[in-house]
């Protein structure tokens, strides 16, 4: 059975992730779905230009001619890297249209799996309010599902920033690794969101509308440095007091910041272990090596 799986935000280091994995699997029987049967996936993404998520008219007819069975909305406005040229006064506002011209056409598609953040339960600036209220939406539409995340680490992110893929980077080129002051995070491997995400597809009937996808492991900064090291050396290891909304959507940024892993924890395979996914970040930034010009911090 395959089935067709419209992707928003394919260009985005979550719906890259999901669109490779999604594509790249066999037609077979997956052993750990509930029901067992034979799946594939037919993955579409569409340019801004086709498939304009603040345009309704774009969106409703599109989704009204394809009839997705699933819809993954990866799609974020996002205006916390200080590199990026998006209007910080825009993102409650765009976040909040994408997400409701695509849910206001729930009856177009399957279901809809969209990802929810950790800041909805703190709703102290504009993206954690958004994500709030679309919360808030899912609980009253059948078929559409928020998997909140908290932070998602692995190959694709931008390791300008994000702090494990940073660290990684910086070990790679033989650079010390420089500490931001942040709290302790849940962190996920984007590997084992793909097959929680597919999991989902299979099994969303069955499942929670609003659910923490969290891997159970909250680490402070010291606690990932600490795994590096036990993999590779490194030259040295520096602490700074200051942080930006570039690195932590927390509103004071030593906030611990995970969710609850009962769901992930329930999942009939295991995820990666932390000394896994480090010594494949560090291999891979070995290979394609970053521009340290480029470091936030």
């Amino acid at each position: 059975m395959f089935k067709k799986v419209l992707i928003t935000g394919a260009g985005g280091f979550i719906g890259q992730s999901l669109g490779r994995f999604l594509s790249s699997r066999p037609v077979g029987r997956l052993c750990y779905l509930n029901r067992t049967q034979k799946v594939g996936y037919n993955v579409m993404s569409y340019t801004k230009e086709r498939l304009d998520l603040l345009d309704r008219e774009k969106v409703s007819k599109l989704l009204e001619k394809e009839k997705f069975d699933i819809v993954i909305h990866s799609s974020v406005y996002d205006a916390a890297p200080q590199f990026s040229n998006n209007s910080p006064d825009k993102v409650m506002e765009y976040n909040l249209r994408m997400f409701d011209n695509l849910a206001q056409c729930s009856r177009d598609y399957g279901a809809m799996l969209y990802f929810g953040s950790g800041a909805e339960h703190r709703r102290d600036n504009p993206y954690g309010l958004a994500k709030y209220m679309m919360d808030q939406v899912t609980l009253n539409k059948s078929n559409i599902y928020n998997l909140r995340l908290y932070s998602v680490y692995g190959i694709g992110t931008n390791w300008r920033y994000r702090f494990i893929n940073n660290a990684c980077a910086k070990v790679a080129l033989g650079m010390p690794i420089k500490i931001p002051y942040i709290g302790k995070c849940d962190y996920l491997n984007v590997n084992d969101l793909c097959r929680v995400v597919e999991y989902y597809i299979h099994n969303y009937s069955d499942i929670n509308k609003s659910q923490d996808i969290c891997s159970g492991d909250v680490l402070s900064t010291e606690d990932i440095v600490g795994c590096i090291k036990e993999i590779t050396p490194t030259t040295s290891v520096l602490s700074q007091h200051h942080i930006s909304p570039t690195v932590s959507r927390c509103g004071n940024s030593n906030e611990d910041y995970f969710g609850c892993s009962d769901f992930s924890n329930s999942l009939p395979f295991s995820l990666t272990p932390l000394g896994e996914g480090v010594e494949e970040l560090i291999n891979y930034y070995k290979e394609n090596k970053p521009n340290p010009d480029e470091f936030i911090y």
